[in-house]
């Protein structure tokens, strides 16, 4: 290779790093998002979304119990139920959403928690 390649290469590469860097950073602009809590798909509790960098929690009742969500920065999870009412626990381990396309979900409950945001942040489809 030639020297002129290398740089050529070279600044593809950290061209193509900094986009990448650069869509991992950006945070969601939902500020008038919504958690929808959905239980037998019937929307059970509609909550705002928290912005502030505290962190909150809500309930929500379910079957005769009673389940957490906890939200901060524009994030929701839900929290940790106990093995009887949720025995492989993968809906706390999927951690985190912030995008309207997200989604957490709780089989054995038969749980939804998304976020509902504006109008700007739904996923565009060109037919």
């Amino acid at each position: 290779m030639k020297k002129i390649e290398k740089i050529i290469v070279a600044v593809i590469l950290v061209l193509s790093l900094m986009s990448i860097g650069f869509t991992m950073l950006q945070k969601p602009s939902h500020s008038n998002g919504k958690i929808l809590i959905k239980v037998d798909n019937q929307k059970v509790k509609e909550i705002p979304l928290n912005q502030s960098p505290e962190s909150k929690i809500y309930d929500f009742q379910f079957h005769g119990n009673t389940g957490y969500v906890e939200s901060k920065n524009g994030q929701v999870r839900i929290l940790e139920m106990s093995k009887d009412l949720c025995p492989n626990g993968i809906c706390s381990d999927t951690g985190w959403i912030d995008k309207p396309y997200q989604s957490i979900v709780c089989l054995p409950n038969k749980i939804i928690i998304t976020i509902e945001g504006d109008k700007d942040d739904a996923i565009d489809v060109i037919p």
